[in-house]
């Protein structure tokens, strides 16, 4: 019998498999039996064919390698040949083609092409830039950091060096004649989300259903799972959180991760063949664990980058009081609906194995010591079941499972802007205290200072502004972070440093995020003391100990005549 087609084009993306495809840009699979491709709609592809079909300009497209910078190209060819779609890329990766305000001239890839051949096609944009009567106009796919130095060292093209490195400082510089989209602003959950609804629709399953291993399939009970609104919602939440942390990941990646949350490396073949111990094996590949590469292999951890950013966040490795007591006892709480929950988390279902962890639990209520040890390796795998599909409107803290104990705060300070003024005396309170690395009074006051505890400049809270991250309409992009800005100094407060310092200001220790924060921090703080002016050479502040209060306070020094507080 021959397996679902749909799978067979999601193992394509299995950077472990045979039949790993590195070629992303159609998304597309075909063979004898099928052909299969998806589109994801972006509002950047949406954006650059509304500047060609109404005032057309030049493009440069940038990011990393699978941003989707090729496809981009191909599907702006797609849309205003006249010729048909673009079935192969020439050798040397450019085409023209004629539309309605004149030639399109696309280079799918920059960093591909000799010296030589680059020079050529930079130096004619530059003349088009200046003076543009054949009215053709370049979309040009280009590694960042390739661009930038090519153009750096080679006097004859200054001026479009100038041009792109006004564009990549800001993008508010872009103009009609010439924009610049850096794929690496693209907030990476919106996509997430798109592919998700994409990839389970019923017609992509369909040829499950005549097929008699349905019911011990892992693949398709991962599909019916992941199809759940509150299953996508926590997993488009995973991805909201690597954009509040500024880590991207590009388009290529998301698809690798997913396919594999979907499948766990297996395709119909393997379901289909597999003895009882085999399908034992495949159990374990239930979306939750696939999600955070539970189990994997050293070399797939590797191989799919996803593993390791969601390995911090992972609900699996984060013990939790309540949550472990609904595991051991919801069952038998006395509370009505947690007992049905518990009932309907933990059933009959593959993922459980046929019952076998009711029994477990069981038995390990009946004190079975032989059940001890393998029971207790149960709770990463159910925690992180709880956390994606226990139901909403119950009273249990499932988001204690992650690690940023003020998420929530995180979230409501990019939405109210009130709320984010309330939150400066926090920021504040933490920033003191990491820099003097002491306990500093809580104030309303940010002390440019260091472990010298000498205080270079002092600020207060009126001076010290939050502001978040722009909104942009052009390209697919929400506002993930905010910025702490004091005179000419500022910090990028994501969700790392924002927790740090919230943690800090509530009496946690230094250590803890520390290597995640210590850049920035330490570079704003060394701005904020550069720009801080000496207000009297007769007198010094410094951070001294007051023992009643075991706190750091600010003290005043007279260089004439000692401490003002003596």
């Amino acid at each position: 019998m021959q397996g679902n087609p749909f799978v067979m084009y999601l193992d394509q993306f299995n950077t472990l498999s045979p039949n790993h495809s590195k070629i992303y840009d159609e998304y597309m699979l075909e063979n004898d039996t099928v052909s299969y491709e998806f589109q994801v709609e972006t509002k950047v592809e949406q954006t650059i064919i509304q500047k060609f079909a109404s005032a057309p300009g030049h493009v440069i497209l940038t990011g990393n390698a699978g941003d989707g910078k090729t496809r981009l190209c191909r599907t702006i060819y797609n849309h205003f040949s006249k010729d048909g779609k673009l079935e192969a890329w020439p050798k040397e990766g450019i085409v023209e083609c004629s539309f309605d305000k004149g030639r399109l001239r696309i280079v799918k890839d920059l960093s591909e092409l000799r010296d030589d051949i680059i020079e050529r096609e930079l130096t004619q944009l530059q003349s088009l830039m200046e003076e543009n009567s054949e009215q053709i106009y370049y979309v040009i796919a280009a590694n960042e950091g390739k661009l930038t130095k090519f153009l750096s060292q080679r006097t004859s093209l200054a001026s479009l060096a100038e041009d792109v490195k006004r564009r990549f400082e800001d993008y508010r510089h872009n103009t009609t004649t010439l924009s610049i989209y850096n794929l690496l602003d693209v907030t990476s959950s919106i996509y997430l989300e798109k592919v998700l609804d994409e990839w389970n629709k019923e017609e992509n399953w369909m040829a499950c259903t005549a097929c008699p291993r349905q019911k011990r399939c892992i693949i398709h009970l991962n599909h019916t799972r992941m199809k759940q609104p509150a299953v996508k919602r926590r997993m488009v939440e995973q991805y909201r959180l690597l954009d509040f942390l500024a880590i991207h990941l590009t388009m290529r990646e998301l698809l690798i991760h997913m396919s594999y949350v979907f499948t766990g490396g297996y395709t119909c073949t393997d379901v289909l063949e597999a003895n009882y111990q085999e399908i034992e094996q495949q159990i374990e590949k239930v979306y939750y664990q696939n999600f955070f590469g539970a189990g994997v292999s050293e070399g797939a951890f590797s191989e799919i980058k996803a593993f390791e950013v969601f390995s911090y966040q992972d609900p699996g490795k984060q013990a939790d009081g309540e949550v472990d007591d609904f595991i051991l006892n919801g069952d038998i709480s006395g509370n009505e609906e947690l007992e049905q929950t518990h009932l309907s988390l933990f059933n009959q279902d593959l993922d459980m194995y046929r019952g076998y962890f009711t029994r477990q639990l069981q038995r390990y209520r009946d004190h079975d010591q032989a059940t001890r040890q393998d029971f207790t390796s149960w709770f990463p795998r159910l925690r992180r079941k709880i956390y994606f599909e226990f139901p909403q409107g119950i009273p249990l803290a499932i988001d204690r499972l992650i690690p940023y104990r003020y998420i929530q705060e995180y979230k409501r300070a990019l939405e109210d802007t009130r709320y984010r003024k309330q939150l400066r005396k926090k920021i504040i309170s933490g920033l003191n205290r990491t820099f003097s690395q002491r306990l500093v009074e809580n104030g309303d006051v940010l002390y440019a200072t260091n472990r010298n505890l000498l205080i270079y400049g002092k600020y207060y809270d009126d001076r010290v502004s939050v502001t978040v991250q722009e909104q942009r309409e052009d390209i697919d992009h929400l506002p993930s972070h905010m910025f702490l800005h004091v005179k000419d100094a500022q910090l990028l407060v994501n969700l790392y440093i924002f927790e740090y310092l919230f943690r800090i200001a509530n009496g946690g220790t230094f250590n803890l995020l520390k290597q995640e924060t210590n850049i920035l921090i330490d570079t704003f703080k060394n701005e904020l003391i550069r720009i801080s002016p000496v207000d009297d050479e007769e007198d010094l502040y410094i951070l001294r100990l007051d023992p009643e209060a075991g706190e750091y306070v600010r003290d005043e020094i007279s260089i004439s005549g000692g401490s003002k507080y003596d």
